[in-house]
């Protein structure tokens, strides 16, 4: 593992090794991921598959214990390639093959530019929360395409058009969130709904960046109000960002008509916008290490956010989803397993998390709440709640809800110092 050093804290960042097939002769640096029976190991370099990595399954070997590094040698056997694990040595500089130095050399390139762009972005990442706020505030005091406004038109408009990415309960059926509203919300966020050509949000904010630099007139402004949300990552437990306000130099300058200050300011409130998101897409791809040894066996692969409208204003629900890769599935959609974890924090809620899992019909839900009055209201609501998802065709094997919200595991040592304060 691996760790910079910079201004808000340290970054650590995964290993990646691309790894496009396998010859004889390759010596590839692996970790053992996973124990899928008493003789057969999975074994992961890089972010794993799916991550652009590479993963693979390896039988009739010295079991090696989870975590451990190791180098996979592929040797000629008499019906083809022939595997062979064996424990990376302590000193890689001591008695280690051509090709894996070279591996090694390469994996340290590599993890190095990682690094560098881990620890820009998380110098300047901030949640969507600030940006949505501020946005807010901006469009009521100049009405997309209101003649004479304070910003061009071009601005207002792309700041409206983000609007359009919240997760809103009114525009659902019956006033209430459901699975075919989350679905679309999460299409529009990643750029994959079915209307052809949508921008993602990521193309969306990179436009509102373009004209709202334009704008500025070449000032510049501070991207954080206040203290950012947590990194973005898939072993740690996901926290929801509370609706912000806008900051007081955001109104000050729309106060003053100063519209070369207000696009200055919410340009600034977008680049981290943007980092946060880039950082979202290096968890997604496990490049950054969130946590002691459970980066290479996570349950989750995707994270993202996704901006949500509560009680007029904007919050953000953060999500963990994973595909179950259980030992015996036969391949993608023959045994349809997945995971989701979500957390939303709100004025009225307080912290509140969810942990859903779906086997096939079979249904496992748990829910968390720091507060012990939306707990006991959880608690009441569970057997409505049973009633509902049975309607729908589904199994409730197990839905409970717990106070307080669950700790995260140990984080590498040395992430996440704040040296600031």
């Amino acid at each position: 593992m691996t760790s910079q050093s910079n201004q808000s804290g340290v970054v650590a960042v995964r290993p990646v090794s691309r790894v496009p097939m396998l010859n004889v002769g390759d010596v590839i640096a692996v970790r053992v991921a996973k124990h899928l029976t008493d003789n057969v190991m999975r074994l992961i370099a890089g972010g794993g598959a799916g991550a652009g990595g590479f993963q693979l399954d390896v039988e009739g070997q010295e079991m090696l214990p989870l975590g451990t590094r190791a180098t996979l040698s592929v040797e000629r056997g008499p019906d083809g390639p022939r595997y062979q694990v064996s424990a990376a040595p302590q000193n890689a500089g001591q008695g280690a093959p051509q090709g894996a130095s070279s591996a090694a050399s390469g994996e340290a390139a590599a993890l190095a530019r990682i690094t560098a762009l881990a620890t820009s972005l998380a110098a300047r990442q901030d949640g969507l929360s600030p940006l949505y706020g501020g946005l807010a505030a901006t469009l009521a005091a100049a009405p997309a395409g209101a003649a004479g406004g304070l910003l061009p038109p071009a601005v207002t408009s792309a700041l409206a058009s983000l609007l359009g990415f919240r997760l809103d309960p009114a525009g659902t059926r019956e006033g209430r969130l459901d699975g075919p509203a989350l679905k679309a919300a999460l299409e529009g966020v990643t750029g994959r709904g079915a209307a052809s050509g949508t921008p993602s949000l990521d193309e969306a904010l990179n436009g509102l960046l373009r004209v709202l630099k334009g704008a500025a007139g070449g000032r510049e402004a501070p991207a954080r109000q206040a203290t950012p949300p947590p990194l973005p990552g898939i072993s740690r437990h996901p926290r929801g960002e509370k609706p912000a306000r806008a900051s007081g130099e955001l109104i000050s300058a729309l106060l003053a008509r100063d519209g070369e200050e207000a696009a200055a300011i919410l340009a600034a409130k977008t680049e981290a916008a943007l980092a946060r998101l880039r950082l979202a897409s290096l968890a997604s791809r496990g490049l950054l290490a969130d946590g002691e040894g459970a980066g290479d066996a996570a349950l989750f692969d995707r994270v993202l956010d996704l901006p949500l409208v509560v009680g007029g204003q904007t919050a953000v629900i953060s999500l963990q989803i994973g595909r179950d890769d259980t030992p015996g599935h036969d391949g993608e959609g023959a045994h349809p397993a997945w995971r989701l974890r979500f957390a939303l924090d709100t004025e009225a809620t307080g912290a509140v998390e969810a942990l859903v899992g779906l086997d096939g019909p079979r249904l496992f839900a748990s829910l968390w709440a720091v507060r012990e009055d939306i707990a006991a209201d959880l608690r009441e609501r569970l057997p409505r709640l049973a009633a509902t998802l049975a309607e729908q065709g589904l199994e409730v094997v197990d839905l409970k809800v717990t106070s307080g919200l669950p700790d995260d595991p140990p984080a590498p040592s040395g992430q996440f110092v704040d040296v600031v304060s």
